[in-house]
């Protein structure tokens, strides 16, 4: 089971890494928020920033 959510928490950084990029924010940077802290973090701090203009 402890796999499984390592695989997913994994996959989910990566969404939220491609979506960085698509806005023009850092891939790795947001990559690496996600690993070490949450998707969901790294998704809502992504949310709140925005499109990079």
């Amino acid at each position: 089971m402890g796999i499984v959510v390592f695989i997913l928490w994994l996959v989910l950084a990566f969404v939220v890494a491609n979506g960085a990029a698509n806005r023009g924010r850092s891939f790795g940077g947001f990559l690496a928020l996600s690993i070490l802290f949450s998707p969901l973090i790294g998704a809502f701090i992504l949310f709140v920033l925005g499109e990079k203009k």
